[in-house]
């Protein structure tokens, strides 16, 4: 990892497929995602590949290096889902999460109102980030594809807005 971080997100391309398959197997991501939720993801990324999704399958790259795995839906008119994973372990712990949150929305959805994440309750670390990224817990529920506690996330890009300048 260089250290002078400058981020960019495209969305994933067919010829990613195989780095996203690899990225979603390592343990410190298949804790995660696993199961129905993996399969759901998979098999999401491959409509996307045909064209045949409203949801949007990213990778962020920092100086050219993929690291991140990204996926965005629309929620209504003015909002978004956002699920990440860090996938490469060199970026985890570094303090780079919130920052590249708040860079990815500001550069992607600046005319987004509203942003949804939905972190499994026993993921500390993602919750923390999530918060210190802006996000409030507004609400529980039990997932279909993984049954278990999860928490409803929510952040208001205005007052992204007051906690962070894009440097975009």
């Amino acid at each position: 990892m260089q250290s002078k971080l400058s981020f960019t997100f495209k969305p994933a391309e067919v010829k990613d497929r195989t780095l996203v398959h690899q990225w979603l197997v390592q343990p410190h991501v298949a804790e995660w995602i696993h199961g129905l939720g993996l399969q759901n993801t998979l098999n999401g990324l491959e409509k996307f590949f045909q064209g045949e999704s409203d949801t949007t399958y990213w990778i962020a790259y920092d100086n050219e290096i993929p690291f991140t795995f990204l996926i965005t839906s629309p929620e209504g008119n003015d909002a978004i889902t956002l699920d990440m994973f860090i996938c490469d372990l060199n970026y985890l712990g570094k303090g780079n999460a919130v920052p590249m949150i708040h860079h990815f929305l500001f550069s992607q959805f600046p005319n987004v109102k509203k942003v949804l994440i939905d972190p499994e309750a026993t993921n500390e670390r993602a919750i923390h980030v999530y918060q210190k990224a802006g996000f409030k817990i507004i609400g529980e529920f039990i997932a279909s594809w993984h049954p278990v506690p999860h928490y409803q996330m929510e952040l208001f890009m205005k007052d992204l807005l007051k906690i962070s300048l894009p440097r975009i």
